[in-house]
């Protein structure tokens, strides 16, 4: 009997782990520098946290989320997304009381049970951050800077950020009959989804990617008419909190994101690599979820980006495996020569450096192919003559040179070689 992976999901290896391997490292760098600090939430969570967080009516939860009961009768859900899970974290460690003003970045695996597509698995991996207990204008426009930098530092250029302002759940209370008014004369040209979305959620209508439905929807009512002066002035000061930073970016007044919690800021990162479903990063202001956590009102913002669609941005000079020059290679021929072989890959690698060595019993010409396709800058050779003189041959696989080298002094050698041509 044989097995498959499930479809939407995928193994993850090589240069493509080696890639995600750096964005993280990267995203570690950048995020620490803002002051974020890594926290790991479970994968499993109750399935209410999330509908309180995203809303019973999104997609999200009525179409996507893997949920389950478990042994002990409790309704389960795997992660669909980051935010609710750390909100849920810092309420029940207590940050809110500790510490006020709470700064998290993190990665890992998200699940939606989604039609499978380029960037678009049922198991995806996201990095994001989150800044909770603070309601500065500030904030919203220093997570974005966090965000374009990161993604400047990743390599992902030619990249669009996107603007708007959502304002808060009192002003869109208004803003909600306003867009009922508008679709209902329309609903026969609305496709299947937005005429169900127009009873359970109108503001799901401005977020379809339908070409016939976005003709419709950008003819509507702008939500920018309904703000109150305050909602106002936040969006402002984010504005010009950004243009202090000579970041650039395009105001759309009909971008509402996926998800209900979403207050005041939102934006999203498009990237023309990425085609018709060209959303690369998200985020935006929810100053209202750690309250209906059962939280003081605190004011919250943040982001996540999708890792598989990141790399999809990435020049190919991003993807090519470099990771593997300047290491070492030892090749033995003969038993004797194995076992000193052996201990020397060991004292190596004890002091740090990167040695790969093949077990096999290949052919001396066997061990050379598999050091070059390691991409090995140097290969070891030992063999009897070697041992004999207490000493191994050093080849430089680059430029076919070698020379002799003592073995009592392999180390220090081998440590100011790899320095030199690094």
């Amino acid at each position: 009997m044989s097995f498959q992976r499930l479809r939407g999901f995928k193994d993850i290896y090589g240069s493509e782990a080696d890639e995600c391997a750096r964005v993280e490292a990267l995203a570690r760098k950048v995020f620490g520098a803002f002051g974020f600090k890594e926290i790991r939430t479970p994968v499993l969570e109750t399935r209410d946290l999330f509908r309180r967080a995203l809303g019973s009516d999104t997609d999200v939860v009525q179409k996507e989320m893997y949920e389950f009961e478990d042994r002990s009768k409790e309704h389960i859900a795997m992660r669909p997304e980051g935010t609710a899970g750390v909100v849920r974290a810092y309420l029940e460690n207590n940050f809110d009381k500790t510490e006020g003003l709470s700064k998290f970045f993190y990665t890992g695996s998200m699940f939606r049970s989604e039609r499978p597509q380029a960037g678009r698995l049922r198991q995806f991996h996201q990095i994001g951050v989150e800044q909770l207990g603070t309601s500065s204008p500030y904030a919203d426009a220093e997570t974005i800077q966090c965000l374009v930098l990161f993604l400047d530092t990743c390599g992902a250029h030619d990249f669009e950020i996107k603007l708007n302002n959502l304002g808060t759940f009192e002003e869109r209370k208004v803003f909600k009959e306003t867009l009922k008014n508008y679709f209902k004369p329309r609903e026969k040209e609305l496709c299947d989804d937005c005429k169900s979305r127009l009873e359970r959620n109108v503001f799901r209508i401005l977020d379809c990617k339908s070409e016939l439905c976005r003709r419709i929807i950008i003819k509507s009512p702008p939500i920018h008419d309904f703000l109150n002066d305050e909602s106002k002035n936040h969006y402002r000061q984010v504005c010009e909190g950004l243009a202090g930073t000579g970041i650039r970016f395009k105001e759309d007044p009909y971008m509402i994101r996926g998800l209900d919690y979403y207050t005041k800021t939102v934006f999203e990162i498009s990237h023309p690599k990425l085609g018709a479903q060209d959303a690369l990063a998200a985020g935006g202001r929810y100053d209202s979820l750690i309250e209906s956590f059962g939280g003081a009102p605190a004011g919250a913002v943040g982001f996540a980006i999708g890792v598989e669609r990141l790399l999809m941005c990435l020049p190919e000079a991003g993807n090519e495996k470099t990771a593997g020059e300047n290491t070492f290679f030892v090749a033995t021929l003969g038993e004797t020569a194995f076992k000193e072989g052996f201990r020397l890959l060991s004292q190596l690698r004890a002091a740090g450096m990167k040695v790969l060595m093949d077990f096999s019993a290949r052919s001396l010409k066997g061990q050379l192919r598999f050091a070059d396709k390691e991409k090995c800058r140097y290969v070891i050779i030992l063999g009897d003559d070697e041992i004999k003189k207490n000493s191994f041959i050093l080849k430089d696989m680059k430029n076919s040179a070698q020379k002799e080298i003592a073995l009592s002094g392999a180390l220090e050698a081998l440590k100011k070689e790899e320095k030199e041509h690094a």
